[in-house]
């Protein structure tokens, strides 16, 4: 990982995730850059060329001295920052960066009408892109780092997943929890077994604790173990299903984004 993205629109969820994402590059002395894009304006067919470009350069103006003042409080905080502005939406712009880094988003706490009808844009960006993906609510105020959590259903090989969450757990306070969520009727392709076993050997020298907790549906289960267990942070892996796999099986991930009140953190997983 060389650097932390952040994802900005300036609004009160923005600011959050891009508090946290300091506390992240203070942490890792990973650097920091701040993505924002310039929406266009929809203007009326009649309005002359000449004000739109000029309304789209107050725009840029505008987040730029924004942008410039956040890379100057970094630099107070002995953090090493810089920005991009783009008019291609996100997902363009992260793919110019390859798999490099973190990507961190902010989420509001109420969905718009506009949000319900295209997606938020950590709903979007879920199965879009390869870096790991934090979403940070912005309600949330707590140390990220008091009690890390990998939940899973154990379903396919996790290990190199686990890796990296445990990467950021040697920031935290005390042994990571992998919780393995176990439906009534869960879609096993291999026995869960076999899967605890290779981890344990994966990582002989630990770091974390397993934890089984049984449920009707993954996504209750997720929310009462955050609950029981008091998780600041929640680490989640999410692997591309063919058509029927979908149907059987909706993504979990995507079901538990927007009611969760505590960090999540994403991982792509990749055959």
């Amino acid at each position: 990982m060389k650097k932390i993205f952040v994802a900005t629109d300036f609004s009160k969820g923005a600011t959050n995730a891009a508090h946290y994402a300091r506390i992240l590059a203070q942490r890792s002395q990973l650097g920091l850059t701040y993505v924002h894009i310039v929406t266009l304006p929809v203007v009326d067919p009649m309005v002359s060329a000449a004000l739109v470009s000029q309304t789209i350069d107050e725009l840029k103006i505008d987040a730029e001295e924004k942008l410039r003042n956040l890379v100057k409080e970094d630099k107070l905080k002995g953090i090493e920052s810089e920005y991009i502005i783009s008019f291609e939406d996100i997902l363009e712009t992260l793919k110019q960066h390859h798999d490099e880094g973190l990507v961190v988003v902010g989420k509001t706490g109420q969905r718009t009408f506009l949000d319900k009808l295209i997606g938020s844009t950590a709903q979007n960006l879920i199965h879009h892109v390869k870096q790991p993906l934090l979403v940070i609510p912005e309600d949330f105020t707590g140390d990220i780092f008091e009690n890390l959590c990998y939940a899973s259903k154990l379903e396919f090989d996790e290990a190199k997943e686990i890796a990296q969450a445990l990467e950021w757990n040697k920031y935290g306070k005390k042994d990571m929890i992998i919780a393995h969520i176990i439906e009534e009727f869960p879609l096993d392709i291999q026995s869960n077994t076999q899967y605890i076993q290779e981890i344990l050997k994966a990582f002989p020298e630990r770091g974390f604790i397993i934890k089984q907790y049984a449920t009707e549906v993954f996504k209750k289960g997720i929310f009462e173990f955050i609950e029981k267990e008091k998780v600041s942070m929640l680490f989640v892996t999410t692997k591309k299903r063919n058509m029927l796999e979908s149907i059987i099986d909706p993504s979990a991930t995507k079901g538990i984004l927007p009611k969760a009140n505590i960090p999540i953190m994403i991982f792509s997983h990749q055959d």
